[in-house]
């Protein structure tokens, strides 16, 4: 029996590490994509140094792969870095496409975000893959404009190669050695004050999302977005979680809505002095507001199910940076 072979870009990311490890936990043969040498892959991993918006650079390497798993991505919410974003996130997928169509590759696996499904403002309003783009949302997102572009261009060809497209909610675990989402567990283990905003987020571990995007080339219906996505749970569980976990005992005081403009200027500023990419404005007022998402389709059509809770998946990352001293 012969060894799946798959390509992954964006190989040393927080998903994309929890990839590679569990392709070759089954026994395949992995080529990962890198634009630095300088990386903790497994040794059993075929590393090809390259950029994706410079394809002559690798354009032989992916020759015989099966599926491509395509995560390169650049993560910002910083307006400054709007175009640049669209040049990685849009034109490095067409450019993986591209290449994935000459190669022959069974199936690339386009993994996208849910920020791209929207917001759904209650949490008696749950989205799924039909709703449509936000465009008012778009404008004010440059991250979540250069996503949309970029499965623009899987949704463009999907009718002559095989793409599917997966979106995962925010993500939790171990592994995130760049501190993603592990940014609001560093800021609230540190935290004495802890201002409570009052909308909520979908939440996942990164290894039921990495499973969701294993299934997704083995089942997944080219042309369609699946969302990975785990429980929708308010900020105030969602804090109380990490509290518990962390055991820190921070002041607990819930963020009146009408606030939320000044409160998001405010810390805009502060996002603005440390010169964060990911502490704006826009960010903090998502924090008010519900990002509410179904699973049901990647349930029905992939036969995904994700089986672990916040809970467990913050006593995961917890553990993690405790071990890897990142806190």
């Amino acid at each position: 029996m012969m060894r799946m072979r798959g390509f992954v870009t964006g190989a040393t990311g927080f998903i994309g590490q929890r990839l590679v490890s569990r392709l070759i936990e089954k026994g395949w043969d992995v080529t990962a994509l890198v634009r630095n040498t300088t990386h903790t892959l497994p040794n059993k991993v075929k590393v090809i140094k390259g950029d994706i918006l410079q394809p002559d650079t690798f354009e032989d390497s992916g020759m015989g792969a099966d599926i491509v798993y395509h995560l390169a991505a650049l993560i910002s919410f910083n307006y400054k870095k709007k175009d640049e974003m669209i040049k990685v996130n849009a034109r490095g997928t067409a450019n993986i496409l591209k290449l994935a169509r000459l190669w022959g590759v069974k199936c690339s696996v386009v993994v996208s975000s849910a920020c791209t499904i929207g917001l759904s403002y209650s949490p008696d309003n749950v989205l799924d893959e039909n709703a449509a783009y936000n465009e008012a949302l778009i404008k004010r997102n440059p991250y979540m404009q250069s996503k949309v572009m970029a499965e623009q261009e899987a949704l463009a060809v999907a009718d002559k190669q095989h793409v599917t497209i997966v979106n995962p909610t925010t993500v939790y675990g171990p592994g995130d050695f760049r501190l993603n989402s592990g940014t609001l567990i560093k800021k609230i283990s540190n935290s004495s004050f802890l201002p409570v905003p009052p909308g909520g987020s979908n939440v996942i571990d990164v290894d039921d999302v990495v499973e969701g995007i294993i299934m997704a080339a083995e089942k997944g219906n080219s042309g369609k977005r699946y969302i990975l996505g785990n429980e929708n749970m308010p900020f105030s569980r969602i804090f109380s979680d990490i509290v518990e976990v962390t055991g820190c005992n921070p002041i607990m005081f819930p963020i009146p809505y009408f606030i939320k403009q000044p409160f998001s200027i405010a810390v805009d500023i502060v996002g603005r002095i440390i010169n964060s990419g990911f502490i704006t404005r826009q960010v903090i007022e998502d924090m008010f507001y519900f990002k509410y998402y179904s699973n049901n389709l990647a349930v029905r059509e992939l036969g995904w199910r994700p089986i672990y809770s916040f809970r467990n998946s913050v006593e995961r990352a917890w553990d993690f940076y405790k071990r890897h001293g990142i806190l």
